[in-house]
């Protein structure tokens, strides 16, 4: 049977479409985000006994931290991890922190302090100590190392943000927000004192919201090495009122209407 132009082209244009589709390159797959310690170690080779790393020589922890950097830390893999916080720091910036339960033999840490919002300030000062969260972002820490004179595995998390949960593993519902009509904060001692309306302000307006009265929650320090206060002036019933608080003292909303 001889075929027709018309026939002839559409052959020809079928051949063509399923080439294309044979040469059509494949998308990766997402790699599966880092949900416990366990998944770190699952790219150290068994060959290497990693179960037996509280024994392993430096060289030994020098190879495992060159293969957890490479195919974790470099590719910043995505981390999703629960657990209970153990402190709220400032070491250089705020860090939220936690042990990591584990039969390792060491002490397993996670870390979070590069934020994927530019102000997670006012969010951080709603966590407290025991609370459960998720937080999610990228890899960027994964080593061996004696840190605080211990035996660890240091974990981190990039890019991150979090969300409270109840033990349940859902949300932890908004806090009733406290309004507070903020006139002004100033922060110091003497005759030295700094202008902190604005950061006080968008920590009060975080519901929950806990902070303290010193210069890494204020960002501000007029007179470093003496104790200062912090004085708030707000209004509250058509009325001028004054709260006032000494160096590291804490503060709230519900502290400064109460």
């Amino acid at each position: 049977m001889k075929l027709t132009p018309a026939l002839l082209l559409l052959s020809l244009a079928s051949a063509c479409l399923l080439n294309a589709a044979d040469d059509a390159p494949t998308k990766p797959k997402e790699p599966k985000p880092l949900r416990s310690y366990q998944d770190f170690l699952a790219v150290i080779p068994k060959d290497m006994e990693p179960e037996n790393a509280r024994n392993w020589t430096d060289a030994q922890k020098e190879v495992a931290n060159g293969l957890l950097k490479k195919k974790l830390v470099d590719t910043k893999r995505p981390a999703t991890m629960r657990f209970k916080v153990r402190g709220v720091d400032f070491w250089e910036r705020f860090v939220v922190w936690s042990y990591l339960p584990n039969d390792e033999g060491y002490h397993v840490r996670v870390f979070a302090s590069q934020w994927k919002d530019a102000d997670m300030l006012p969010k951080l000062a709603t966590l407290r100590e025991g609370d459960l969260i998720e937080m999610s972002g990228v890899c960027d820490l994964a080593k061996y190392e004696n840190l605080w004179n211990t035996k660890s595995l240091s974990l981190g998390i990039g890019d991150a943000s979090f969300i409270k949960l109840l033990p349940n593993g859902k949300p932890v519902p908004a806090p009733e927000r406290i309004p507070v009509k903020l006139i002004s904060a100033v922060y110091g001692s003497g005759t030295a004192f700094c202008d902190v309306t604005d950061r006080v302000k968008a920590l009060l307006d975080e519901p929950g919201a806990i902070f303290y009265a010193n210069p890494n929650w204020l960002g501000a320090d007029p007179t470093p090495g003496w104790n200062k206060a912090l004085i708030i002036v707000h209004e509250s019933d058509d009325k001028r009122r004054t709260f006032t608080v000494g160096e590291n003292g804490e503060v709230s909303a519900a502290l400064i209407v109460k």
